[in-house]
């Protein structure tokens, strides 16, 4: 790969179809049941008793993964998209493990690059207005915590 970044072998790319597969076959094999007061994993909503920009993820995830858009967007407004990206990349992943050539790294780039940067921001930004909500009892966003 061009400009000394890593290129991503067939092993590297067979892990992360792997992984990729696993959390998308756990958004849909976890009952959103099981998870309705959430995993409660977040040391920062332990701490404080506010989200941070993951709280809901896991759950909305589920909810997808059940067909319940509304629901997932709810817990989540990245969720649904952070899913869309694992099942991409764990398809090109997947590609790559199987035929080989440069598809992984070129989605690399995608997810690393401006696009990425931006939703990055974005996502915190996200985290900041729902701790402040959280906080001052606004009511703007579902609690997740």
């Amino acid at each position: 790969m061009r400009g000394g970044g890593t290129e991503w072998g067939r092993g590297t790319a067979a892990a992360v179809s792997l992984a990729g597969a696993a959390a998308v076959g756990a958004a849909v094999g976890v009952s959103p049941e099981a998870l309705a007061d959430g995993p409660g994993l977040c040391p920062f909503a332990h701490l404080t008793g506010l989200p941070c920009p993951g709280c809901g993820l896991t759950r909305s995830w589920v909810a997808l993964g059940h067909g319940d858009v509304v629901g997932a967007f709810g817990l989540n407004w990245f969720g649904p998209l952070f899913l869309t990206v694992a099942v991409v990349v764990t398809g090109v992943a997947l590609w790559t493990a199987l035929a080989g050539g440069g598809a992984l790294n070129r989605a690399q780039r995608v997810l690393t690059g401006r696009v990425a940067l931006v939703v990055l921001v974005m996502w915190v930004g996200y985290g900041l207005a729902r701790m402040l909500d959280a906080g001052f009892g606004w009511g703007f966003f579902a609690l997740v915590v």
